[in-house]
């Protein structure tokens, strides 16, 4: 299943309706205006009645998580409880359950965890014996030595000098205009392997519908197993009382009202992109005039995220840096995507009586329809993906983060996690080099460039004498001390108590090692791509430096066996 079978049924419909009209949005030879009629002739999305909380629903959803966690289906009945926990009415015990499958399950401190979010968000007074005792039994659990140590564990933060007035960006990082990258950001100094960069909140963020029920809506953090729903509709949960508070302020009191219709039209689009609309609208304190005042213009200063103070955050400096953010170069071949994501959000919520009553005049709707068309194209430019196996995407927009540019041959990596946005180098970086990441796999073949929404322009891609210089290494065969340093290396990084800090000093001595030896063919023998990018080292890296709710689970999870030596 992985996806909720409601979200599944309100996009389906959509696309049909849009099918039975007969025409095409993806139309590429259909001007902006066009599309947009084709949407609200043909979406049907103001028929789309909007779903409310209901507790008969709520419990066949539990219903059904019970016999998916019975038959060991444990990702979808997570999925329906979260559910069943959205759809609750108020006051119902709902919010309180999980901690009682915990309990069973012999998940302890997962269960007071619950218990205490429960206690913390108007659980009824009615209700809370019965969890006050539960709370009892686990400690009592705990204390007779029956806990299994899951509890939730940080990984590792910034590991090196940061800027004053950046704080969560290393020292001597600076950005620099390249004619043909654009904005980039690039080392004064020289770094090492696993070096963390950035550690960076997310300040956007927009998740796939397949995702809504087990990560954060307003950070992305995967905090599944204890997430408070919003208190009206039935398509977001979050992992605090802060990332709520912070969500509704941004763009949630727009989107609350109407979360049935966008869900429907999630299939074809990302919400990231009219969040940035909604983002800057709070910014100027719902001031639509003021903010077509600043917006209207055509931007002419470049952008640079790094002049401003992060010690004391301005949000509208923020969203005005992000404003004057060109796009980027070669997106116009996802005009039709642009076109077709300005005209579905449009419709959805212009439906919403909150949006009309601020976006309330012709003048005002343009400028909607416009806005949503420019920051369609500009968070492309600035956004990051992040792709599950299953398809489902997190795309976030950082200020800082959004300045790296993609390579297919990328010397750092990004790892998202509990609300932020971590860049870890994967090889030395020298003085005047520049840091990318990749936005993509990074298996040097042209099949990559068809998962960008870009033309790329790295040297792995380059076709011309550059390219050739950078593949030229990969003739040479791979010494025999470096296959013997794989080998013990292996044996490090499949220990099975492993050290943390010893994993990350063998990959950092292996790296800096061999790192002329980049980059390198695959080696059968030895199943290597890469000599320091390989695609275990991504891994061991995201997993020393990311963040895990269940370190216990982590070796099950993370450590796939196809990608072990």
């Amino acid at each position: 299943m992985n996806e909720s079978p409601t979200v599944t049924r309100l996009q389906d419909n959509f696309c049909d309706n849009l099918i039975r009209g007969g025409g095409n949005v993806f139309d590429r030879s259909l001007k902006e205006n066009e599309v947009l009629q084709l949407v609200e002739r043909d979406g049907q999305l103001d028929s789309v009645q909007e779903l409310g909380k209901c507790n008969s629903t709520a419990a066949t959803l539990r219903t059904t998580a019970n016999r998916l966690y019975r038959e060991r289906q444990f990702d979808d009945a997570l999925i329906c409880y979260n559910e069943s926990i959205c759809y609750a009415e108020p006051g119902s015990d709902q919010l309180g359950m999980a901690s009682a499958v915990y309990y069973e399950q012999g998940e302890f401190e997962l269960a007071l965890y619950n218990i205490d979010l429960a206690k913390r968000n108007n659980y009824p007074e009615r209700l809370l014996r019965k969890l006050l005792a539960r709370e009892l039994n686990c400690k009592q659990q705990i204390a007779a030595g029956h806990s299994k140590g899951t509890v939730p564990c940080p990984r590792m933060d910034i590991n090196v000098d940061t800027n004053p007035r950046i704080p969560f960006l290393a020292k001597g990082i600076v950005m620099t205009y390249d004619p043909k990258f654009g904005r980039g950001l690039y080392a004064e100094r020289e770094f090492n392997p696993g070096d963390i960069i950035i550690n960076e909140k997310l300040e956007l963020c927009g998740l796939d519908y397949g995702y809504v029920y087990r990560h954060c809506n307003q950070c992305g953090a995967d905090f599944s197993y204890s997430l408070i729903p919003c208190p009206a509709c039935t398509f977001c949960m979050y992992c605090s009382e802060e990332c709520l508070e912070m969500n509704w302020k941004f763009y949630h009191r727009f989107e609350c009202g109407v979360a049935t219709k966008l869900c429907s039209v999630s299939c074809i689009t990302d919400m990231l992109f009219v969040r940035l609309f909604f983002y800057g609208l709070s910014q100027f304190v719902d001031d639509l005039p003021t903010m077509m005042e600043f917006c209207e213009p055509e931007v002419t200063e470049l952008s640079n995220p790094l002049k401003l103070d992060y010690t004391n955050l301005n949000r509208l400096e923020v969203f005005k840096a992000m404003h004057n953010t060109k796009p980027r170069v070669g997106v116009d071949d996802n005009e039709d995507v642009v076109k077709c994501t300005a005209a579905c959000y449009y419709v959805a919520f212009l439906n919403n009586p909150v949006v009309n009553s601020i976006i309330s005049t012709a003048a005002h709707r343009q400028f909607f329809h416009q806005s949503l068309l420019r920051y369609t194209r500009v968070a492309l430019a600035l956004m990051t993906s992040c792709v599950n196996s299953y398809g489902q995407t997190i795309n976030v927009i950082r200020p800082i983060g959004s300045l790296f540019n993609h390579s297919c041959d990328p010397n750092a990596t990004m790892v998202v996690d509990s609300g932020g946005a971590k860049v870890i180098l994967l090889r030395p970086l020298g003085k005047g080099e520049q840091i990318f990441i990749s936005n993509g796999p990074t298996w040097w073949l042209p099949e990559v460039s068809k998962v960008l929404h870009f033309k790329c322009q790295c040297v792995a891609c380059d076709q011309g004498p550059r390219g050739r210089e950078w593949r030229k290494p990969m003739e040479r065969p791979l010494p025999p001390k470096a296959r013997q340093d794989i080998q013990t290396l292996q044996a490090i990084i499949r220990w099975e108590n492993p050290n943390n800090a010893a994993r990350l000093n063998a990959i950092q001595q292996f790296v800096k090692r061999y790192t002329h030896l980049h980059p390198q063919e695959k080696d059968n023998d030895l199943g290597l791509c890469r000599i320091n990018n390989f695609p275990w080292c991504d891994l061991i890296i995201s997993e020393l430096f990311g963040a895990t709710t269940h370190p216990r689970k982590v070796s099950e999870s993370k450590l796939n066996p196809a990608l072990r030596f």
